[in-house]
C-alpha cells in the first residue's frame, strides 16, 4: 500500500519537515539552556541548604523535590524531543507517506512529558511562593535568598516546557493545514 503521494500531500510533508527542522534547531537548543540555568539555580539552592542556612519547611521540602522531578521529566522530554525529530528530518519525502512518519504519535510522548513537567514545576512554584509570603509577612527574611532560587529554578523549567509545547503545537498545525 505504498502508493506515491500526490502534490498537495507532498507540499503539507516537506512544509511539516521544514517546520521539524526549525523546532529542531532552535527550540531544543532554547530548551537546553533554560533547563542547565535550572540545573545551576537548584544545585545552587542545594549547596546553600547543605553549607549556608537550614530550611526544614513543608514548602521548601515540596517545591525541592518537585524541582527535582521536574528537572528530570525536561531532560526525558528533550531526550523524546531530539529523537523524534532527529527521525522524522531523516525520512525521505519521496518514500515516507504520512502513515510512516507516525509523527502524531511521537509528538504525543513529547506533550505528555511536557505538560507533566508543567503540572509538576507549577506545583513546585505553588509551594515555594507560597513559602516566600509566609516568610514575608513573619518577617523571617534569613533563608528567603534560597527561596527565590529555587523559584528561578521552577519558572526557567517551566518556561521551557511551555517552549516545547509550543513547538508541538506548531508542527501539528502543520499536519491539520489543508494546503
Amino acid at each position: 500500500m505504498n502508493e506515491p503521494m500526490s502534490p498537495s500531500v507532498r507540499v503539507a510533508v516537506e512544509r511539516m519537515k521544514s517546520r521539524l527542522r526549525l523546532t529542531r534547531r532552535f527550540g531544543f537548543w532554547f530548551q537546553g539552556v533554560l533547563g542547565a540555568t535550572a540545573l545551576l539555580l537548584w544545585l545552587g539552592f542545594l549547596v546553600g541548604q547543605n553549607t549556608l542556612y537550614r530550611d526544614d519547611s513543608t514548602g521548601a521540602f515540596i517545591a525541592f523535590w518537585f524541582t527535582l522531578f521536574t528537572l528530570l521529566t525536561l531532560a526525558a522530554g528533550l531526550f523524546f524531543n531530539w529523537r523524534y525529530l532527529l527521525q522524522a528530518e531523516r525520512c525521505s519525502v519521496s518514500a515516507a507517506t504520512p502513515s510512516q512518519l507516525d509523527l502524531p504519535k511521537q509528538l504525543q510522548w513529547v506533550t505528555y512529558v511536557s505538560l507533566t513537567g508543567a503540572f509538576l514545576a507549577l506545583i513546585a512554584m505553588e509551594a515555594q511562593v507560597g513559602e516566600l509570603l509566609v516568610r514575608l509577612f513573619t518577617r523571617t527574611l534569613s533563608t528567603q535568598t534560597a527561596g527565590v532560587l529555587l523559584l528561578a529554578a521552577n519558572i526557567n523549567v517551566t518556561f521551557a516546557h511551555f517552549v516545547c509545547l509550543a513547538g508541538v503545537l506548531w508542527i501539528t498545525g502543520a499536519l491539520d493545514r489543508e494546503p
